[in-house]
């Protein structure tokens, strides 16, 4: 499974869920219009009444990382953390992309 899809703040959780199911991911990173992460919603969270606001569900402030970090101070996060996916913002925390342990 693939592991990030995008909404909106002010979308549906039905409309988001169905747009992560489609894609086969397994995450969905709620943004702002100016595209600035606002928080994360799992696959398994969506799982809801379908016409709850994706704010009411997602997980807000997920955990950021700049561009210019080194790619070897990630991991050491990632396995405390145990994680195997990281979202890359710009300072203003807008997204640039998203990384996984395997990239």
């Amino acid at each position: 499974m693939g592991w990030g899809a995008s909404g909106r703040i002010n979308e549906h959780v039905g409309t988001v869920r169905d747009r992560v199911h489609k894609t086969g991911f397994d995450v969905c990173v709620v943004l702002d219009d100016q595209s600035v992460v606002l928080g994360l919603v799992n696959a398994e969270t969506l799982d809801v009444d379908p016409g709850i606001a994706v704010e009411e569900v997602m997980q807000s402030g997920p955990v950021t990382f700049r561009p210019n970090l080194r790619v070897g101070q990630m991991p050491d996060y990632v396995k405390t953390e145990r994680t195997l996916r990281a979202l890359v913002t710009t300072s203003d925390g807008v997204l640039v992309g998203l990384l996984r342990i395997e990239d």
